[in-house]
């Protein structure tokens, strides 16, 4: 269970700036099989809390001789009318990665990405360290590349986005300083433009 001050994704702000509480749920199978689950919900207008998004995901991976391991799978997301940047619109992305050490990369595909007929093709970086025992460093640059859109009179930019976060053990809590951002251009929520740069804060324990 987590409790962040704002739900981003790939540099927007899918909460709308507001705070944001999640329960995730995953399972790894013996055999390489994964499955997961991701519920939000985002605390709207005048204190009231409201619905923002389910995330349900599963691939395959396969840990090579080599140390690589390979994954393939696919998410399905859904968001609610609360949400800043879908409206309530979902998407599917099929994907495909490899892992070595503390380095991650992977490939995804989105042939309805939160409108239908706007193609999408994403790519990332990951980087994950512990320097010490109780504290965890990651890393994340990704860059979304439009394929097919539905506007035919302007084509959309390429977006790239960048994550940099500490995680601190205390007990069974986490507490997460994040620094994300993305561009070109801002983001536009509750009325006006804001900013693609923000400081997350959040704390996450295990159930």
């Amino acid at each position: 269970m987590s409790v962040f001050s704002e739900a981003r994704f790939r540099g927007y702000s899918l909460s709308a700036g507001r705070p944001v509480a999640s329960l995730d749920l995953s399972y790894d199978y013996p055999g390489g099989l994964y499955g997961g689950l991701s519920a939000a919900v985002v605390m709207g207008g005048e204190d009231s809390v409201r619905p923002l998004g389910l995330v349900l995901n599963g691939g395959y991976a396969k840990r090579l001789s080599s140390g690589l391991v390979l994954d393939a799978g696919v998410v399905h997301a859904a968001y609610a009318k609360y949400a800043a940047r879908a409206s309530g619109s979902s998407y599917t992305e099929l994907y495909a990665g490899v892992t070595h050490k503390f380095l991650s990369s992977r490939i995804t595909f989105a042939p309805h990405y939160f409108e239908h007929g706007a193609s999408t093709l994403y790519g990332e970086v990951d980087a994950n360290v512990t320097p010490f025992r109780k504290l965890h460093l990651n890393g994340h640059f990704g860059a979304l590349f439009p394929i097919s859109y539905n506007d035919e009179s302007e084509s959309p930019d390429v977006q790239y986005d960048w994550r940099v976060g500490a995680a601190r053990e205390f007990g069974g809590v986490s507490l997460h300083l994040i620094w994300s951002g993305g561009g070109p251009g801002k983001d536009f929520y509750r009325g006006r433009y804001h900013d693609r740069n923000a400081l997350i804060v959040g704390l996450s324990c295990p159930l």
